[in-house]
């Protein structure tokens, strides 16, 4: 790593060695990072280039959310993207760099009265993340108003997809793991800036009263099977409220696993299996994981 660093120094990229990734996660979980790294838009390319060169491993990052990180760390690099941030408006359409919060992309485009985010308000992701996962709530999913995102490939060169061009789905993409998403483009509509607003304030109360908000968690841990919802699932079985270590199953909303205290990712993998058996017992589903994991 020690070759990394001084390029770090050299093309002006931020880094950390022995990080805590718990501090890099909603869940506040994670053992040390032996090498994270915070490029910009100007030096990531490069980056890229003397990583695939190397034959380092890498993970990417951007706010934390959906990822359930290993208590003894990562030793490769962490690409915290967290640094690629910038946004322009022209018109009705948006263009977002891949860092950039999900949540403040949808208060900006409400205001400038721009509809077709609104459903997505308080999910804690980076943009970037979210089109990777398509996340989606309320009936919106992000990739029903992706236009165009740009990426750096696993060759090392920027590249521009359609949003149509990309295989999306229920909480997937067709974007590949050794790909890093830069920036993106949504093409919204205009509507009144208070209705949209209105919206925005209804969805976001709603997720305040049926969701953890405020608590540590990794956002929704299964996919709901199809025709169910796997909270609901969780709770038939009787499993609100259950608890591994410092780790809950959420008594609002049991498809969200809370860190409650000193919670330890084996505490979390240990309450997943549980619940993945007993809702396979009762109902013969078996619960697919929505969130990623890191070194685990």
């Amino acid at each position: 790593m020690i070759s990394l660093e001084r390029l770090c120094k050299e093309i002006d990229i931020e880094f950390k060695r022995d990080e805590p990734l718990k501090n890099y996660t909603t869940l506040r979980i994670g053992g040390l990072a032996k090498f994270i790294v915070y490029p910009n838009y100007e030096n990531i390319l490069k980056l890229m280039k003397f990583l695939k060169d190397e034959n380092i491993p890498f993970f990417v990052i951007g706010k934390g959310s959906n990822l359930l990180v290993s208590d003894s760390g990562y030793e490769g690099v962490v690409i915290n993207i967290t640094k690629i941030k910038g946004i322009k408006l022209d018109r009705d359409f948006i263009e977002v760099m891949a860092g950039e919060s999900l949540t403040k992309v949808v208060i900006l485009t409400a205001k400038k009265g721009l509809s077709g985010l609104e459903g997505l308000i308080g999910i804690p992701g980076s943009v970037g993340g979210a089109i990777k996962g398509n996340a989606g709530s309320f009936g919106y999913e992000i990739s029903g108003s992706l236009e165009e995102i740009e990426v750096v490939t696993e060759d090392c060169e920027f590249r521009k997809f359609k949003g149509k061009e990309l295989d999306f789905g229920y909480r997937k993409s067709g974007v590949k793991d050794e790909w890093i998403i830069t920036k993106s483009k949504f093409k919204l509509n205009e509507d009144p800036a208070e209705e949209i607003l209105k919206k925005v304030k209804g969805f976001m109360k709603k997720r305040i009263m049926t969701q953890p908000v405020k608590e540590r968690s990794a956002g929704c841990v299964f996919k709901n099977p199809e025709g169910f919802s796997a909270g609901a699932l969780i709770e038939q079985v009787g499993l609100k409220g259950f608890r591994v270590g410092d780790i809950m199953v959420s008594r609002l909303h049991a498809n969200y696993f809370i860190n409650i205290g000193d919670g330890k990712a084996s505490d979390f993998l240990k309450l997943l299996d549980i619940v993945r058996d007993k809702v396979f017992r009762v109902f013969n589903i078996e619960l697919e994981p929505e969130i990623k994991f890191l070194g685990v």
